[in-house]
């Protein structure tokens, strides 16, 4: 009766490895048709233009003609699967290796396979070093080369738009149009008692945003930029785009070499990272008058988290830095208002909002804060009866931790006057409220907490 028992335990842990399998099969092949755009017609000819294999080695002259002996020196040659002209191109064929790879290490590590650590680490290396050869490219072409460049990267990303647009906006999984945003509140489960939340709410592996950052500009460019345009992701939720940053060409951001940081005002909700997430990239320089305008980025970037601190694009113009990270049995928190009661200052030089996830036992040094706003000029506008206007509302926090909220404000030298700081245990749903004092204030802190959803299709069918 025992060995009985013992064999059908084998075998049911034996089908629920086959079903993780079956479901790492699924995803792949889902990224093989959005990366690739296999349904196209000009997908079909990349296909065919890179079916001959060819070496790094067999393509030295033209390499050498672009790139300085001496960085060429220190490169070692490699042999690629392609080798291709644009370095948007090969960054994405990287990845694409890189993620066959890994899912074939997971499918080994589901079947108990032993894992060389020498595969891996010379993975790592060939990745940064055609990484580290694509940006050389990009950045010493002639002017000629980098028009072609930038007309090339435009024409790829509307060829990943008309993909997109016909399989996840077709019929079957009717997401919708491209710039379609997501409707899905972050507060969906924030109504519920926490003994009757529906079991389409978890606590899951989620992304925390921080930070999007232009940098490695073009000889062509100087700053100040002038920027505008759209950073958004897209998650398995509902497929649509969650808005990172959005600005028009009336409302552009100035960016300059101190201060080359967007001011993010997304996400409007948690972004679930148990599949890879695409992040989109349509940035542009305003220039005179807007046909004069210049296209500084049009870019995307598939993360399947395998470095889980940044995402990375690159255009000819420049390259960018998404900071993130991945959070594990997350829930999000949405802060409602965060309100100054008493006192006399009307931080009158600004100050700043910022939040962390905190958990205990976590290094101080190792946590990382979002900024909800940081301003330089008054804080506090009249008529808001000492309620802050947030420029970031949405943040990922770890359930059996805390949100740990501080609050600055600046003196006229911009050094910090005072400074408070409150931490809000976490919770599956409800509101909850903190209270602490900065100066003469009383500040406090209204949260909305909800699990994740992860299908629309499933709530909506819950009702």
């Amino acid at each position: 009766m025992k060995m009985d028992l013992e064999a059908k335990r084998d075998l049911v842990d034996s089908l629920r490895r086959y079903r993780e399998t079956l479901r790492w099969e699924t995803e792949f092949l889902r990224w093989e048709v959005t990366s690739r755009g296999l349904e196209t017609i000009s997908g079909k000819k990349y296909m065919k233009e890179h079916t001959a294999r060819r070496s790094l080695s067999r393509e030295l002259p033209q390499l050498k003609e672009q790139l300085s002996g001496q960085k060429i020196a220190s490169l070692p040659l490699v042999s690629l699967p392609y080798l291709v002209p644009r370095h948007e191109e090969a960054l994405d064929l990287l990845l694409h290796e890189a993620h066959k790879l890994g899912y074939r290490i997971q499918s080994l590590r589901e079947l108990a396979a032993p894992i060389s650590l020498e595969t891996a680490r010379l993975l790592c290396l060939l990745s940064e070093r055609c990484a580290e050869i694509s940006r050389i490219i990009a950045r010493q072409g002639s002017p000629n080369s980098g028009k072609s460049s930038a007309d090339a990267a435009i024409a790829a990303y509307s060829e990943r738009r008309e993909s997109w647009e016909s399989i996840w906006g077709s019929p079957v999984l009717r997401s919708g149009g491209f710039n379609d945003i997501t409707t899905l509140s972050s507060m969906y489960f924030t109504p519920f008692a926490p003994a009757i939340i529906p079991y389409t709410g978890f606590a899951t592996k989620a992304l925390q945003i921080y930070s999007f950052e232009i940098s490695d500009l073009n000889d062509c460019l100087k700053w100040p930029l002038y920027v505008y345009g759209v950073v958004a992701a897209r998650d398995v939720v509902d497929g649509n785009r969650n808005l990172l940053f959005s600005r028009s060409r009336a409302n552009c951001q100035v960016l300059t070499e101190k201060d080359p940081f967007l001011h993010l005002t997304g996400p409007s909700r948690v972004i679930l990272a148990e599949c890879p997430v695409d992040f989109e990239v349509e940035l542009r320089i305003r220039d005179g008058t807007e046909s004069q305008d210049k296209a500084l980025m049009s870019s995307a970037n598939h993360h399947s988290f395998a470095s889980a601190d940044s995402a990375v694009f690159f255009s000819c113009l420049c390259s960018a830095t998404l900071s993130l990270q991945t959070i594990y049995s997350a829930v999000q928190a949405t802060i409602l208002s965060i309100r100054l009661v008493g006192g006399e200052s009307s931080f009158e030089y600004g100050g700043q909002v910022s939040c962390s996830s905190y958990t205990e036992g976590v290094n101080a040094d190792a946590r990382r804060e979002v900024v909800l706003i940081d301003c330089d000029e008054k804080f506090l506008e009249d008529g808001l009866d000492g309620y802050i206007s947030l420029s970031r509302n949405v943040v990922t926090v770890k359930l059996k931790g805390s949100l740990k909220i501080t609050i600055k404000e600046y003196a006229k030298s911009r050094l910090v006057a005072n400074e408070a700081q409150l931490d809000i245990p976490a919770q599956h749903c409800q509101v909850s409220k903190g209270e602490c004092v900065l100066g003469g204030h009383n500040v406090v802190v209204l949260i909305a907490w909800s699990l994740l959803v992860r299908d629309k299709l499933a709530n909506l069918v819950m009702g």
